[in-house]
């Protein structure tokens, strides 16, 4: 039962830095004029950036767990194109002509990825 646990939290710890790596390879810093305006735009930046073992933690994280990339990797979308910023085009984009919050375009973008990757 000891072992189970220390089983766990290694699995749980690895995970969790996992996400964060993610977060880190898919960091890309764009000027206000290179921010991608659509969802399909920014979902196609994004999966150029990530790392071939990236993109298959991502295709392989059900859909249903992909909020644990809200932190890190939804942090870096968020930062990086212009999100907490006035990229009003990419929050419309991603919530349906509305502008919305960030965070939920971030997801909105992280779930295309993932769409995109389980082609």
């Amino acid at each position: 039962m000891k072992m189970s646990k220390i089983r766990l939290k290694a699995a749980i710890c690895l995970f969790l830095f996992a996400l964060v790596a993610i977060g880190v390879a898919a960091l890309i810093q764009f000027g206000a004029n290179e921010y991608p305006d659509t969802v399909d735009a920014a979902a196609e930046m994004l999966i150029d950036r990530l790392s071939e073992e990236d993109k298959l933690r991502v295709k392989n994280t059900k859909k249903e767990d992909l909020i644990g990339f809200h932190h890190g990797w939804g942090t870096s979308i968020r930062n990086d194109f212009g999100l907490w910023s006035g990229n009003e085009k990419l929050l419309r984009a991603a919530c349906h002509g509305e502008i919305c919050h960030p965070d939920e375009a971030s997801m909105v973008i992280i779930e295309a990825v993932w769409t995109r990757l389980q082609k």
